[in-house]
């Protein structure tokens, strides 16, 4: 595959289909979450989720691509025929919501993280033209106090040269070091296709 050809998604790994569940805007046992292993993606409000989630799945319209940053303000749960589920969490950092809004958000964002036992993988995404924040080094830690596995992937790597390509890959080192262990690292684009097989294989051995 060239990496330059468009929603070239490696279909030689072949992904269960994915249908939208539901959305969810607060925890209750009147809105429980589908049974079988959960698998969260978390990011920034122009990390590119729903792109990324559209990829996966090969299903173009399945997570609403918006235009407008910090869109996801509800948990967003697709199922798969196979028995896991992913799970669109609401995006940190910039949006248009209100003070309380991005409050609430948060505080569901908590919830979700400290009560679903079944959530056994965080994919933790950030925008390859940008350098790694610190909230989301955080969210690495919380995941890993929690005994969640995350996933690091990092996003829109076709909008790098090969020289950038190569100091974002040092600066994903450099936080390995820094917090003492490995994780699970994936560069990826959506609109090339690049890495979206790898992702594929990753999520399938782990449900």
């Amino acid at each position: 595959m060239t990496e330059n050809k468009p929603h070239s998604y490696h279909e030689e790994v072949p992904f269960p289909r994915a249908v939208f569940s539901t959305s969810i805007a607060k925890l209750s046992p009147e809105n429980p979450l589908p049974e079988g292993t959960l698998l969260g993606f978390i990011g920034r409000s122009n990390s590119g989720k729903s792109s990324l989630l559209n990829a996966i799945t090969n299903q173009k319209g399945l997570a609403k691509v918006s235009k407008t940053p910090g869109k996801t303000k509800l948990i967003n749960v697709f199922a798969t025929k196979a028995g896991f589920s992913l799970i669109d969490l609401p995006g940190f950092g910039y949006s248009k919501a209100s003070h309380k809004e991005h409050k609430d958000m948060m505080n569901l964002l908590d919830q979700f993280l400290n009560e679903i036992k079944s959530l056994k993988v965080l994919f933790i995404l950030c925008d390859c033209q940008r350098n790694f924040p610190e909230e989301e080094i955080q969210m690495i830690e919380t995941a890993t106090l929690k005994k969640i596995l995350p996933v690091v992937i990092r996003t829109k790597i076709d909008k790098l040269n090969q020289k950038d390509r190569y100091a974002v890959q040092k600066d994903m080192e450099t936080v390995m070091n820094e917090l003492g262990y490995p994780f699970p690292l994936f560069f990826v684009s959506a609109t090339t296709g690049k890495g979206i097989g790898e992702i594929r294989k990753f999520i399938l051995s782990k449900v």
